[in-house]
């Protein structure tokens, strides 16, 4: 079993369970650049450019050129192991690149339907580029994704990058990860003590819901049972929006959240949707040892790595978690609620004609508050940019 309380141990278990973590079975033999030049020699012109675009590679990089050249790439992209030659045996690797954000991801077999269309997802990738943060215990406090520089930017944060490309791997389609808002669950105020925050949002949600013809499960006023949790969490391309105190720990704890880590038996991450938490200081990490007052050798202090709900969602495998770095007020905070789910699902479209990501709609849902900085600067997004969808 995997013991609580250390973050790092159990997300190695996360990479020894996850099918993106190749066995010694499995691992690809060494790269031969003569063996594989006369293989690619064998094949037709038609066949190298198919190649190609499989990878990934934008068509004008590859469309007027001839096939030595095109052996050329092809070579030089295998070298980098960024997809097999040959389709039968081993797993398919597939990447896709932009200017700020780019992965190299492996699907098994067995969780691979259609291939993707690599053309879409750089698309969609090039239209709203993404700003990842990895930062340390002493940076991740800051609200960087307010300051002037930063303004109109998806921004996301992780820990670390294995979280990226762990997640990338467990996605059934091979593309970016999505939201189906047919698919959303939610609890408001679960400690029955926010009375006019839960008619507002009930309210609201619902009719968010009805205009849209979809039929959202949700929870007011109570805590949640352990099975709604559960259907909550398991639910692929789901999502689960909190609004209470805090992260919601009292309904559903930390502990329980990070026994999703190994619910599957195929060795993805059981916590499938994406998690939404509007309470006080929901997204804020901190060391469980750092000293609550000051004594003045700090700098000779040793810190354990930072964590919080936020992080524990991640890592049972939620592509996405909203959480909030410090307290906020209840009315600011519930219109920033609403102005983000109205953007996400709204017309809002980014410069390739499609939906914008979550990530991108908690930076503009900032305009919904009164208190523009103090509270509309405290939520940020870990994980990775999800997108609208309604399959």
């Amino acid at each position: 079993g995997i013991e609580p309380g250390n973050l790092a141990s159990r997300f190695e278990a996360t990479e020894c369970h996850s099918p993106a973590k190749c066995s010694e079975t499995d691992a690809p033999h060494a790269f031969d650049e003569e063996e594989e030049r006369a293989k690619l020699k064998k094949m037709t012109v038609a066949v190298l450019k198919d190649k190609l675009s499989t990878a990934g590679l934008p068509e004008q990089s590859w469309k007027k050129l001839r096939k030595a050249e095109l052996i050329d790439l092809l070579v030089n992209e295998m070298s980098k192991d960024v997809f097999p030659l040959d389709d039968a045996g081993g797993d398919d690797v597939e990447g896709c690149g932009s200017h700020e954000f780019s992965y190299d991801l492996q699907t098994p077999h067995k969780s691979r339907a259609r291939r993707p269309s690599s053309d879409d997802i750089c698309r969609r990738l090039e239209a709203e580029p993404c700003t990842i943060l990895v930062l340390d215990e002493h940076l991740l406090r800051f609200p960087f994704e307010s300051m002037d520089m930063m303004d109109g930017r998806t921004i996301t944060r992780v820990p670390s990058f294995p979280f990226i490309s762990i997640t990338l791997a467990e996605v059934c389609s091979g593309a970016l990860p999505e939201v189906d808002m047919r698919k959303v669950r939610f609890v408001l105020d679960p400690e029955a003590n926010l009375t006019e925050s839960a008619h507002t949002l009930s309210n609201s949600l619902d009719s968010l819901a009805s205009r849209h013809d979809w039929e959202w499960e949700g929870i007011v006023g109570k805590m949640p049972a352990p099975t709604f949790m559960m259907d909550a969490l398991t639910e692929e391309c789901g999502l689960y929006l909190y609004c209470g105190h805090g992260g919601g720990e009292k309904g559903f704890s930390r502990s329980q959240i990070e026994e999703l880590l190994t619910r599957r038996e195929d060795g993805i991450r059981g916590c499938r949707a994406s998690v939404v938490l509007m309470g006080c200081s929901s997204g804020r990490l901190i060391s469980v040892n750092t000293p609550k007052v000051p004594t003045g050798n700090e700098h000779l202090h040793m810190h354990y790595d930072p964590e919080g709900i936020a992080l524990s969602y991640l890592l049972a495998g939620a592509p996405c978690v909203v959480g909030n770095l410090w307290d906020v007020t209840d009315r600011d905070i519930d219109r920033y609620c609403l102005t983000l789910l109205e953007d996400f699902v709204g017309d809002g479209l980014n410069q390739a004609n499609q939906p914008q990501s979550l990530a991108k709609c908690v930076a503009t849902a900032r305009r919904g508050c009164k208190l523009r900085y103090i509270v509309g600067s405290a939520p940020v997004c870990y994980g990775l940019p999800v997108y609208f969808s309604c399959k």
